[in-house]
Protein backbone atom coordinates (compact mmCIF):
# COMPACT_ATOMS: atom_id res chain seq x y z
CA UNK A 1 0.00 0.00 0.00
CA UNK A 2 2.76 2.62 0.86
CA UNK A 3 4.11 2.69 -2.56
CA UNK A 4 0.41 3.27 -3.92
CA UNK A 5 -0.86 6.75 -4.80
CA UNK A 6 -4.25 7.84 -3.71
CA UNK A 7 -6.79 10.64 -4.00
CA UNK A 8 -9.96 11.66 -2.38
CA UNK A 9 -12.93 11.38 -5.05
CA UNK A 10 -14.26 14.03 -6.90
CA UNK A 11 -17.94 13.98 -5.80
CA UNK A 12 -16.37 14.11 -1.91
CA UNK A 13 -15.90 17.68 -0.51
CA UNK A 14 -14.00 17.15 2.65
CA UNK A 15 -14.61 20.35 5.51
CA UNK A 16 -12.36 20.86 8.66
CA UNK A 17 -13.25 22.99 11.71
CA UNK A 18 -11.33 23.28 14.78
CA UNK A 19 -12.65 21.99 18.16
CA UNK A 20 -12.99 24.16 21.16
CA UNK A 21 -9.57 21.74 22.70
CA UNK A 22 -7.78 22.59 19.31
CA UNK A 23 -5.95 20.24 19.56
CA UNK A 24 -8.57 17.51 17.57
CA UNK A 25 -10.28 18.72 14.48
CA UNK A 26 -13.55 17.31 13.36
CA UNK A 27 -13.22 16.20 9.48
CA UNK A 28 -16.81 16.51 6.99
CA UNK A 29 -17.14 14.51 4.03
CA UNK A 30 -19.68 15.10 1.81
CA UNK A 31 -20.61 12.95 -0.69
CA UNK A 32 -22.19 15.09 -3.18
CA UNK A 33 -24.13 12.36 -5.51
CA UNK A 34 -25.90 10.34 -2.27
CA UNK A 35 -26.18 13.59 -0.07
CA UNK A 36 -24.64 11.64 2.74
CA UNK A 37 -22.03 12.90 4.94
CA UNK A 38 -19.48 11.23 7.32
CA UNK A 39 -17.46 13.00 10.28
CA UNK A 40 -14.36 11.91 11.94
CA UNK A 41 -12.96 13.64 14.89
CA UNK A 42 -9.20 13.13 15.15
CA UNK A 43 -5.79 15.09 15.11
CA UNK A 44 -4.59 17.83 12.97
CA UNK A 45 -1.85 15.23 11.36
CA UNK A 46 -4.20 13.22 10.11
CA UNK A 47 -6.09 16.11 8.32
CA UNK A 48 -2.86 17.36 7.06
CA UNK A 49 -2.25 13.78 5.90
CA UNK A 50 -5.78 13.22 4.35
CA UNK A 51 -4.98 17.11 2.49
CA UNK A 52 -2.55 15.20 1.06
CA UNK A 53 -4.01 12.31 -0.69
CA UNK A 54 -3.53 14.38 -4.51
CA UNK A 55 -3.18 11.62 -6.07
CA UNK A 56 0.57 12.68 -7.47
CA UNK A 57 2.13 11.49 -3.70
CA UNK A 58 2.64 7.87 -2.80
CA UNK A 59 1.75 7.10 0.71
CA UNK A 60 5.79 6.76 1.23
CA UNK A 61 6.25 10.31 0.32
CA UNK A 62 3.08 11.54 2.79
CA UNK A 63 4.95 10.17 5.29
CA UNK A 64 8.27 11.08 4.59
CA UNK A 65 7.25 14.60 4.09
CA UNK A 66 5.30 15.05 7.17
CA UNK A 67 7.76 12.77 9.19
CA UNK A 68 5.40 12.10 12.89
CA UNK A 69 3.11 9.64 11.88
CA UNK A 70 2.14 6.15 13.12
CA UNK A 71 2.53 3.70 10.48
CA UNK A 72 -0.03 1.53 12.67
CA UNK A 73 -2.28 4.53 12.39
CA UNK A 74 -1.96 5.31 8.85
CA UNK A 75 -3.35 1.48 8.10
CA UNK A 76 -6.41 2.02 9.98
CA UNK A 77 -6.78 5.43 8.38
CA UNK A 78 -6.80 4.22 4.84
CA UNK A 79 -8.70 1.11 5.90
CA UNK A 80 -11.51 3.07 6.94
CA UNK A 81 -10.69 5.74 4.06
CA UNK A 82 -11.32 2.81 1.48
CA UNK A 83 -14.31 1.05 3.29
CA UNK A 84 -16.19 4.22 3.47
CA UNK A 85 -15.69 4.56 -0.30
CA UNK A 86 -13.85 8.01 0.10
CA UNK A 87 -10.94 7.50 -1.76
CA UNK A 88 -9.53 5.46 -4.49
CA UNK A 89 -6.32 4.21 -6.13
CA UNK A 90 -5.68 6.10 -8.95
CA UNK A 91 -3.81 3.20 -10.32
CA UNK A 92 -7.38 1.23 -10.94
CA UNK A 93 -9.44 4.27 -12.18
CA UNK A 94 -8.64 4.60 -15.50
CA UNK A 95 -11.83 4.20 -16.99
CA UNK A 96 -11.71 3.80 -21.21
CA UNK A 97 -15.20 3.87 -21.17
CA UNK A 98 -15.47 7.47 -21.72
CA UNK A 99 -20.04 7.29 -22.81
CA UNK A 100 -20.86 6.44 -19.37
CA UNK A 101 -17.92 8.00 -17.33
CA UNK A 102 -20.33 10.01 -15.39
CA UNK A 103 -22.58 7.87 -14.89
CA UNK A 104 -20.16 5.46 -13.84
CA UNK A 105 -18.79 7.92 -10.93
CA UNK A 106 -22.43 8.20 -9.76
CA UNK A 107 -22.58 4.28 -9.63
CA UNK A 108 -19.14 4.70 -7.51
CA UNK A 109 -21.36 6.13 -4.69
CA UNK A 110 -24.38 4.40 -4.83
CA UNK A 111 -23.59 1.19 -4.99
CA UNK A 112 -21.26 0.18 -2.53
CA UNK A 113 -21.06 -3.40 -3.28
CA UNK A 114 -18.71 -3.31 -6.13
CA UNK A 115 -17.09 -0.61 -8.48
CA UNK A 116 -18.68 1.96 -10.59
CA UNK A 117 -17.12 -0.35 -13.71
CA UNK A 118 -18.71 -3.53 -12.70
CA UNK A 119 -22.33 -1.93 -11.76
CA UNK A 120 -22.11 -0.47 -15.29
CA UNK A 121 -21.28 -3.84 -16.88
CA UNK A 122 -24.40 -5.27 -15.03
CA UNK A 123 -26.21 -3.06 -16.37
CA UNK A 124 -25.71 -3.27 -19.82
CA UNK A 125 -26.40 -6.95 -19.92
CA UNK A 126 -29.89 -6.63 -18.41
CA UNK A 127 -32.77 -7.60 -21.00
CA UNK A 128 -36.09 -5.81 -20.84
CA UNK A 129 -39.57 -6.00 -22.21
CA UNK A 130 -41.66 -3.29 -22.41
CA UNK A 131 -45.35 -3.52 -23.15
CA UNK A 132 -47.00 -0.12 -24.45
CA UNK A 133 -44.91 2.27 -26.48
CA UNK A 134 -46.62 5.40 -25.33
CA UNK A 135 -45.62 8.56 -23.82
CA UNK A 136 -44.58 7.03 -20.84
CA UNK A 137 -43.18 3.76 -21.16
CA UNK A 138 -41.15 5.43 -24.46
CA UNK A 139 -39.10 7.43 -22.19
CA UNK A 140 -38.96 4.97 -19.50
CA UNK A 141 -36.42 3.00 -22.10
CA UNK A 142 -35.45 5.94 -23.58
CA UNK A 143 -33.76 6.87 -20.16
CA UNK A 144 -33.05 3.21 -19.52
CA UNK A 145 -31.27 2.26 -23.28
CA UNK A 146 -29.30 5.99 -22.44
CA UNK A 147 -28.19 4.78 -18.86
CA UNK A 148 -26.75 1.64 -20.85
CA UNK A 149 -29.24 -1.04 -21.23
CA UNK A 150 -28.53 -3.01 -24.66
CA UNK A 151 -31.16 -5.49 -25.08
CA UNK A 152 -35.07 -4.82 -25.46
CA UNK A 153 -38.47 -6.41 -27.08
CA UNK A 154 -41.25 -3.85 -27.69
CA UNK A 155 -44.68 -4.29 -27.83
CA UNK A 156 -47.37 -2.28 -29.14
CA UNK A 157 -50.84 -2.58 -31.76
CA UNK A 158 -50.45 1.25 -32.62
CA UNK A 159 -49.19 3.57 -35.01
CA UNK A 160 -47.59 6.85 -34.89
CA UNK A 161 -50.24 9.61 -35.35
CA UNK A 162 -49.68 13.79 -35.44
CA UNK A 163 -51.58 13.53 -32.10
CA UNK A 164 -48.41 12.16 -30.49
CA UNK A 165 -46.08 15.37 -31.09
CA UNK A 166 -47.68 16.54 -27.96
CA UNK A 167 -46.15 13.93 -25.56
CA UNK A 168 -44.26 11.25 -27.39
CA UNK A 169 -40.77 11.93 -27.23
CA UNK A 170 -39.68 9.76 -30.17
CA UNK A 171 -42.00 11.66 -32.39
CA UNK A 172 -41.23 12.93 -35.82
CA UNK A 173 -43.40 13.68 -38.43
CA UNK A 174 -41.89 11.06 -40.42
CA UNK A 175 -42.85 8.40 -38.18
CA UNK A 176 -46.24 9.20 -39.38
CA UNK A 177 -48.51 6.33 -39.86
CA UNK A 178 -45.42 3.84 -38.89
CA UNK A 179 -46.08 1.45 -35.98
CA UNK A 180 -45.02 2.73 -32.93
CA UNK A 181 -41.94 -0.27 -32.44
CA UNK A 182 -41.10 0.53 -35.52
CA UNK A 183 -41.01 4.20 -34.82
CA UNK A 184 -39.27 3.59 -31.46
CA UNK A 185 -36.72 1.01 -32.16
CA UNK A 186 -35.65 3.34 -35.09
CA UNK A 187 -35.43 6.08 -32.58
CA UNK A 188 -33.19 4.03 -29.72
CA UNK A 189 -31.13 2.36 -32.11
CA UNK A 190 -29.90 6.31 -32.54
CA UNK A 191 -28.92 6.50 -29.07
CA UNK A 192 -27.05 3.11 -29.26
CA UNK A 193 -25.78 1.72 -32.58
CA UNK A 194 -25.21 -1.53 -31.08
CA UNK A 195 -28.71 -2.07 -29.36
CA UNK A 196 -30.24 -5.18 -29.66
CA UNK A 197 -34.66 -4.78 -30.62
CA UNK A 198 -37.09 -7.27 -30.48
CA UNK A 199 -40.29 -5.80 -31.85
CA UNK A 200 -44.69 -7.17 -31.98
CA UNK A 201 -46.26 -5.26 -33.51
CA UNK A 202 -49.68 -6.59 -32.26
CA UNK A 203 -52.09 -6.09 -29.35
CA UNK A 204 -52.34 -7.52 -25.66
CA UNK A 205 -55.47 -8.82 -25.46
CA UNK A 206 -56.90 -11.51 -22.83
CA UNK A 207 -55.96 -14.72 -25.13
CA UNK A 208 -52.63 -13.27 -26.17
CA UNK A 209 -49.81 -16.16 -25.78
CA UNK A 210 -47.46 -14.42 -23.62
CA UNK A 211 -44.99 -16.88 -24.11
CA UNK A 212 -44.18 -16.14 -27.63
CA UNK A 213 -43.99 -12.19 -26.49
CA UNK A 214 -41.54 -12.38 -23.30
CA UNK A 215 -38.66 -14.54 -22.76
CA UNK A 216 -37.68 -16.41 -20.35
CA UNK A 217 -34.15 -15.08 -19.64
CA UNK A 218 -35.97 -11.79 -19.44
CA UNK A 219 -34.67 -9.82 -16.67
CA UNK A 220 -37.64 -7.22 -16.31
CA UNK A 221 -41.21 -6.61 -17.67
CA UNK A 222 -42.41 -3.17 -17.47
CA UNK A 223 -46.08 -2.64 -18.18
CA UNK A 224 -47.10 0.33 -19.33
CA UNK A 225 -49.82 -0.78 -21.39
CA UNK A 226 -53.21 0.54 -20.60
CA UNK A 227 -55.89 -0.28 -22.49
CA UNK A 228 -58.44 -1.52 -21.99
CA UNK A 229 -56.86 -0.87 -18.49
CA UNK A 230 -53.94 -0.94 -16.74
CA UNK A 231 -54.93 -3.23 -13.68
CA UNK A 232 -56.65 -5.66 -15.81
CA UNK A 233 -53.16 -6.12 -18.39
CA UNK A 234 -50.50 -6.26 -15.31
CA UNK A 235 -53.08 -9.25 -13.59
CA UNK A 236 -52.48 -11.32 -16.61
CA UNK A 237 -49.01 -10.17 -16.94
CA UNK A 238 -47.84 -10.75 -13.74
CA UNK A 239 -49.46 -14.06 -13.47
CA UNK A 240 -47.39 -15.08 -15.92
CA UNK A 241 -44.51 -13.63 -15.16
CA UNK A 242 -44.35 -14.76 -11.86
CA UNK A 243 -44.83 -18.42 -12.53
CA UNK A 244 -41.20 -17.76 -14.47
CA UNK A 245 -39.80 -15.56 -11.94
CA UNK A 246 -39.87 -12.96 -14.00
CA UNK A 247 -40.30 -9.21 -12.15
CA UNK A 248 -42.71 -7.02 -13.36
CA UNK A 249 -42.82 -3.04 -12.94
CA UNK A 250 -46.17 -1.32 -13.43
CA UNK A 251 -46.00 1.97 -14.54
CA UNK A 252 -47.71 4.77 -13.52
CA UNK A 253 -48.95 8.20 -15.36
CA UNK A 254 -52.02 7.30 -16.73
CA UNK A 255 -55.65 8.01 -16.76
CA UNK A 256 -55.63 10.50 -13.21
CA UNK A 257 -52.59 9.57 -11.99
CA UNK A 258 -50.02 11.35 -15.07
CA UNK A 259 -47.45 12.38 -11.99
CA UNK A 260 -47.27 8.98 -10.58
CA UNK A 261 -44.58 6.34 -9.94
CA UNK A 262 -45.09 2.65 -10.34
CA UNK A 263 -44.90 -0.88 -8.56
CA UNK A 264 -42.43 -3.48 -8.41
CA UNK A 265 -44.30 -6.61 -8.39
CA UNK A 266 -41.44 -9.56 -7.58
CA UNK A 267 -43.09 -12.28 -5.08
CA UNK A 268 -42.58 -12.99 -2.09
CA UNK A 269 -39.85 -10.04 -1.98
CA UNK A 270 -43.04 -7.79 -2.46
CA UNK A 271 -46.77 -8.43 -3.08
CA UNK A 272 -47.88 -10.41 -5.58
CA UNK A 273 -49.59 -8.77 -8.36
CA UNK A 274 -53.21 -10.33 -6.68
CA UNK A 275 -52.46 -8.25 -3.40
CA UNK A 276 -51.01 -5.21 -5.55
CA UNK A 277 -54.85 -5.30 -7.51
CA UNK A 278 -55.99 -5.89 -3.68
CA UNK A 279 -54.96 -2.67 -2.47
CA UNK A 280 -55.84 -0.46 -5.19
CA UNK A 281 -59.34 -1.64 -4.97
CA UNK A 282 -59.59 -1.11 -1.46
CA UNK A 283 -58.18 2.66 -2.41
CA UNK A 284 -60.43 3.17 -5.33
CA UNK A 285 -63.36 1.85 -4.20
CA UNK A 286 -66.69 2.63 -5.82
CA UNK A 287 -64.47 3.79 -9.48
CA UNK A 288 -64.29 1.73 -12.09
CA UNK A 289 -62.88 2.38 -15.38
CA UNK A 290 -65.18 3.74 -18.15
CA UNK A 291 -64.05 3.57 -22.04
CA UNK A 292 -65.49 4.81 -24.98
CA UNK A 293 -65.53 4.68 -28.62
CA UNK A 294 -64.87 7.96 -30.32
CA UNK A 295 -64.60 8.47 -33.80
CA UNK A 296 -65.84 11.84 -35.84
CA UNK A 297 -67.00 12.48 -39.33
CA UNK A 298 -63.33 14.06 -40.40
CA UNK A 299 -61.12 10.89 -39.37
CA UNK A 300 -63.90 8.66 -41.69
CA UNK A 301 -61.51 9.55 -44.96
CA UNK A 302 -58.22 8.43 -42.62
CA UNK A 303 -56.54 4.93 -42.82
CA UNK A 304 -56.39 2.66 -40.57
CA UNK A 305 -52.48 3.29 -39.65
CA UNK A 306 -53.48 7.10 -39.89
CA UNK A 307 -56.52 6.47 -37.37
CA UNK A 308 -56.57 5.50 -33.44
CA UNK A 309 -60.21 5.15 -33.01
CA UNK A 310 -60.21 3.47 -29.82
CA UNK A 311 -59.67 6.65 -26.99
CA UNK A 312 -59.71 4.90 -23.29
CA UNK A 313 -61.26 7.73 -20.89
CA UNK A 314 -59.73 10.81 -23.46
CA UNK A 315 -58.05 12.45 -20.23
CA UNK A 316 -55.44 15.12 -21.23
CA UNK A 317 -51.99 15.01 -19.99
CA UNK A 318 -48.72 17.09 -20.97
CA UNK A 319 -45.76 15.85 -21.94
CA UNK A 320 -43.89 16.80 -18.65
CA UNK A 321 -46.01 14.86 -16.72
CA UNK A 322 -45.26 11.84 -19.03
CA UNK A 323 -41.82 12.97 -18.40
CA UNK A 324 -41.95 13.45 -14.79
CA UNK A 325 -43.77 10.15 -14.11
CA UNK A 326 -41.11 8.23 -16.45
CA UNK A 327 -38.05 9.24 -14.65
CA UNK A 328 -40.16 8.83 -11.35
CA UNK A 329 -40.19 5.14 -12.14
CA UNK A 330 -36.67 5.22 -13.17
CA UNK A 331 -34.95 6.04 -10.22
CA UNK A 332 -36.51 2.56 -9.17
CA UNK A 333 -36.07 0.52 -12.26
CA UNK A 334 -32.31 1.32 -12.43
CA UNK A 335 -31.90 0.91 -8.96
CA UNK A 336 -33.44 -2.55 -9.16
CA UNK A 337 -31.48 -3.59 -12.18
CA UNK A 338 -28.03 -2.72 -10.70
CA UNK A 339 -28.30 -5.89 -8.28
CA UNK A 340 -27.43 -3.61 -5.28
CA UNK A 341 -27.69 -5.57 -2.04
CA UNK A 342 -28.94 -2.32 -0.25
CA UNK A 343 -31.83 -1.95 -2.75
CA UNK A 344 -35.21 -2.03 -0.89
CA UNK A 345 -38.24 -3.96 -1.70
CA UNK A 346 -41.06 -1.78 0.40
CA UNK A 347 -43.28 -0.79 -2.49
CA UNK A 348 -44.22 2.52 -2.05
CA UNK A 349 -46.37 4.00 -4.94
CA UNK A 350 -45.76 8.08 -5.15
CA UNK A 351 -47.64 10.99 -6.61
CA UNK A 352 -47.20 14.57 -7.23
CA UNK A 353 -50.07 16.78 -7.30
CA UNK A 354 -49.61 19.78 -8.98
CA UNK A 355 -52.44 21.75 -8.10
CA UNK A 356 -51.27 21.43 -4.46
CA UNK A 357 -47.55 20.78 -5.20
CA UNK A 358 -47.77 17.78 -2.49
CA UNK A 359 -46.28 14.47 -3.18
CA UNK A 360 -48.03 11.83 -2.08
CA UNK A 361 -47.46 8.30 -1.36
CA UNK A 362 -49.07 4.79 -0.22
CA UNK A 363 -47.95 1.53 0.32
CA UNK A 364 -49.18 -1.48 -1.39
CA UNK A 365 -48.94 -4.27 1.18
CA UNK A 366 -49.41 -8.23 1.35
CA UNK A 367 -52.87 -9.30 1.80
CA UNK A 368 -54.08 -11.54 4.78
CA UNK A 369 -53.95 -15.22 3.56
CA UNK A 370 -52.25 -15.09 0.42
CA UNK A 371 -50.03 -17.77 -0.32
CA UNK A 372 -47.90 -16.15 -3.05
CA UNK A 373 -46.90 -13.59 -0.38
CA UNK A 374 -46.87 -15.27 2.62
CA UNK A 375 -46.37 -18.79 1.77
Amino acid sequence: MNSRKYKIKETVDVFISENEQRSTVLLTFHIMTTRDRIEIKTNKNVASFIANLDGEKSIDDIIHSMGNLRLDEISKLMDFLLNQHLIFDVENKENDNLRFSRQITFWDDFVLDRSGKETQSILENKKIVLFGCGAVGAKIIEILVRAGINNVTLIDYKSMSASNAVRHCYYSDDYIGKPKVEALSEFLTKINKNIKIHTSFEKFVPNSDLSTLIPDDADLVINTCDEPYIGHTSLKLGRYVQSKNIPLYVAGGFDAHLMSSGELIFPPRTPCIDCAQSTFSKVLKGWKPVYSMVESQSSASLTAAQSNHYIPGGSGGLAMMSGFSANLCCMQLLHFLLDDSAFSYNNHRHEYLPNSGLMTQFELVKQNGCKICNG
